[in-house]
């Protein structure tokens, strides 16, 4: 195990210096920067600009430099806030976190339910009615849907608050804050968990449908077993050995931030500043925001890899 650890993590050297090389040049590509989109500066002051963030040196010497500050933490700095881009990222990225974090537990969690249900009543009236959920849920852009949520829930019916994360004008402090945090996360949780569960109930209840007609499981209700236990204890735990690489590439979903459901509920989360930042071209925010998700996507491979070699013995000869 040890062996295979110390492969897979040797993997990640040229996984990431390749991903660097291609989200500098890719921005580097892009014409204009954020010092072109004022109108009001003049050439002179435009020059001097270039020369005090670097953007009047040649490529290759931007990218070594950018490349050299990434080895020491240092993501960038942010032209359109006027700070580094860690802060910048420190102060938006918790608040998409913890709305992410609520709907991927409500997601799997009920997913998983109604999948392997809808998989041991295959064909019957609760499956064909799941089915015709999920596909549903699957075909509601996601703007739709957190509208449709604000005129029930935040107009109509005046349970939740329609946008923003607190109260405006509000002081809360301690469970009166943690409380009126919660009451503007229902929406947008709703909305991603309503997003999310289409596609993951038809994972599970497609694992579920290939794993019960396996042989291991007509010995076991051969044996004499209850069909509980044969479906809980043999069958589920099998079917869910794939969706542990699923799962592990969630993590940079959990921070990566919902542009679109951000934006509609007004939630101050990482995704609508994202969408800012391409707005002004601000590239530093840009580029270290995304060699952030690239970092993390590589690490949630590779515990996706030794997750998937602890359970499977046979993944680790590979």
């Amino acid at each position: 195990m040890n062996n295979y650890f110390v492969k897979r993590l040797l993997y990640l050297i040229p996984t990431l210096i390749g991903a660097s090389i291609l989200i500098f040049f890719l921005y580097s590509l892009i014409p204009g920067n954020f010092i072109d989109t004022d109108p009001n500066l003049t050439a002179e002051r435009k020059a001097e600009l270039y020369a005090l963030y670097g953007f009047d040196q040649p490529t290759i010497a931007r990218y070594f430099i950018w490349l050299g500050n990434l080895f020491q933490g240092d993501l960038g700095y942010s032209l359109q806030f006027q700070r580094p881009v860690t802060e910048v990222l420190n102060d938006y990225i918790w608040s998409s976190f913890i709305v992410a974090f609520a709907s991927l537990f409500l997601t799997w969690g009920i997913a998983l339910v109604i999948g392997v249900i809808s998989a041991t009543k295959q064909y019957s009236f609760f499956d064909s009615f799941i089915t015709i959920l999920v596909f549903g849920a699957m075909a509601i852009p996601s703007f739709f849907l957190g509208l449709i949520a604000i005129k029930f829930f935040a107009v109509d019916l005046g349970w939740f608050p329609a946008g923003g994360m607190t109260t405006s004008g509000a002081d809360y402090t301690g469970w009166a804050r943690i409380k009126d945090i919660a009451e503007h996360m229902v929406l947008p949780v709703i909305v991603l968990t309503m997003l999310g569960i289409g596609g993951l109930t038809r994972y599970f209840r497609t694992n579920m449908l290939e794993v019960v007609k396996q042989d291991f499981v007509r010995t076991a209700r051969a044996k004499g077993l209850k069909e509980k236990v044969v479906i809980y204890k043999h069958a589920l735990r099998n079917a869910l050995l794939p969706a542990i690489t699923l799962f592990a590439f969630e993590l940079p979903a959990l921070f990566s931030g919902a542009i679109i459901t951000e934006q509609i509920f007004n939630w101050p989360g990482i995704g609508a500043i994202y969408m800012q930042a391409f707005s002004v071209r601000d590239y530093p925010l840009l580029m270290g925001f995304t060699m952030f998700i690239a970092v993390l996507t590589v690490i949630s491979n590779l515990i996706a890899d030794i997750l998937y070699g602890i359970a499977d013995p046979r993944v680790r000869v590979k």
